[in-house]
């Protein structure tokens, strides 16, 4: 009789926190009354009825005895409703038990149950995707930048920043294309942030190459990739991150640019690297230098709807995509929150029953007694 959803441990845990019960059926509650306001309405007709007719309580007592409708057993125990000190505490006992299982009846009847709060289910809806273009030439290892005061790549600085923005998000789907000479889809759109934040970690220089003609082919992979949209997806952006454009690529920006315009998506261009050479503070060095271009990235952006971010730090490439993510924001249909009721009802008809099991041993007890004393 006992629900599944809860043991009887947490169940008495739960006793002192009842006001957070929900009654079902509350009107049923009027019952836990109805036992003592019987026993007084009986207990006044009793003492009328013996005022009028000059009985005393014995008297009235022994007068019901002869009644032929009341059950032997009840017969027998007339000693425990005599004014007696011995039997007074049988009275009141048996009184109690009485009134206990008509109350938890009536609580039974309310049927109380306890909201308990489910877990969140997975978010399935996706309402934008996200396609980051990232260069992995050689230049992506010249330390331009500064974490917790120690000289950092741009690669790492990259890495770091696109590792906190992806885990941020919800809602949305992710996709990492690489490009260096050649390029390829680092993976593809998934919801999955665990997976994306894994990729990103496998995400280095040198991984396509050490020059950087693959871009118009990267951004060919970015923009394919939005074509494959689902039917919740509000927005579609490319995010492209590069230090500029050092030798032509092979397929030509503006074919990129096209495309673009046609699916109607826009790129949005963040350059990283230092502005000048003068910013080099490696004292040797087998790397020539290169600085920011941002010509490449500045017409990408205008071209296509985007805008175009020059980062100076781990901080400002924090607030650029902070930026994006607010300018191409889409409205995230916030789940519900569901609750599991779990019925009370059980525990309190169990609880009637036992006190019933010790009413009814209670009264064959005392029928012994009474026998064994009236035999002797």
């Amino acid at each position: 009789m006992v629900s599944d959803g809860m043991t009887w441990t947490a169940f008495w845990q739960e006793i002192p926190q009842w006001s957070t019960w929900i009654f079902q059926h509350p009107t049923a509650l009027v019952l836990v009354g109805l036992a003592p306001v019987l026993t007084l309405i009986f207990w006044a007709a009793s003492k009328s009825k013996a005022r009028l007719s000059g009985l005393s309580d014995w008297d009235e007592v022994a007068e019901m005895k002869s009644m032929s409708f009341r059950h032997p057993l009840i017969d027998r125990m007339h000693w425990v409703m005599q004014p007696q000190t011995k039997s007074s505490f049988w009275r009141w006992a048996l009184q109690v038990l009485r009134w206990s299982i008509l109350a938890l009846l009536a609580i039974a009847l309310a049927s109380p149950v306890k909201e308990v709060p489910l877990p969140p289910e997975p978010q399935t809806k996706t309402v934008r995707d996200l396609v980051f273009v990232i260069e992995s030439s050689a230049s992506f290892l010249l330390p331009d930048y500064e974490m917790n005061g120690q000289p950092t790549t741009r690669m790492a600085v990259v890495k770091s920043v696109l590792d906190q923005f992806v885990s941020g998000l919800q809602g949305n789907r992710f996709s990492f294309i690489v490009y260096a000479e050649q390029a390829f889809t680092l993976m593809p759109l998934t919801t999955d942030a665990v997976t994306a934040r894994l990729m990103l970690k496998r995400l280095r220089p040198y991984l396509a190459g050490r020059t950087d003609e693959g871009a118009g082919e990267a951004l060919g992979l970015g923009l394919q990739q939005t074509e494959n949209s689902t039917k919740t997806t509000q927005k579609r952006v490319v995010i492209f991150i590069s230090d500029g454009q050092s030798r032509a690529s092979r397929i030509p920006l503006d074919d990129a640019i096209t495309y673009a315009q046609g699916l109607n998506v826009p790129i949005y261009t963040i350059g990283v690297g230092a502005g000048s050479a003068q910013a080099d503070k490696r004292a040797f060095t087998g790397l020539l230098y290169q600085p920011l271009k941002s010509g490449m990235l500045q017409h990408l952006a205008a071209e296509t709807g985007g805008r175009y971010y020059q980062v100076n730090g781990e901080a400002s490439l924090q607030k650029v995509l902070q930026a994006i993510d607010q300018t191409e924001g889409a409205q995230l249909e916030t789940p519900q929150k569901k609750t599991a009721k779990i019925e009370l009802y059980p525990y309190f008809v169990a609880l009637a029953l036992m006190l019933f099991v010790l009413y009814f041993a209670l009264v064959q007890l005392l029928a012994k007694r009474l026998q064994t004393e009236e035999a002797a």
